[in-house]
């Protein structure tokens, strides 16, 4: 990976059911943040993370509290992708419909690769 990396995080509500989905695919794989990773993964996307919060909310919403092995329904999630910041755009092109229910953040703040003293990275 170069220097011009970028993050796009997407947040969403645990559990979130994917849209757009044949019968199947609802009645038996239908959540969004699974769905969004396998197209991370389709896409070659060079990182990703689904992070569950253990307390936050979205939205302005109350705090949900993640004290169970089930998350909360309102639980917020969020899927963590690092790759080229043309990589993340078109991800985000790519799947438009299923991210209009979630929030979404492209970050590029100077991205850089840290080196060791020696100056190999």
């Amino acid at each position: 990976m170069d220097n011009n990396i970028s993050v796009l995080r997407i947040y969403f509500r645990y559990g979130q059911k994917a849209q757009n989905q044949s019968f199947w695919q609802k009645f038996w794989n239908n959540n969004l943040g699974q769905k969004l990773l396998k197209k991370a993964k389709e896409m070659n996307i060079e990182q990703a993370n689904i992070f569950t919060a253990k307390a936050g909310y979205l939205d302005n919403d109350k705090i949900s509290y993640n004290i169970s092995e089930i998350p909360p329904s309102k639980n917020p999630v969020c899927l963590e992708l690092i790759d080229q910041h043309e990589k993340l755009k078109s991800f985000i092109e790519q799947n438009k419909a299923e991210l209009s229910e979630a929030n979404v953040i492209l970050l590029n703040n100077d991205s850089f690769k840290m080196t060791d003293k020696k100056g190999s990275t």
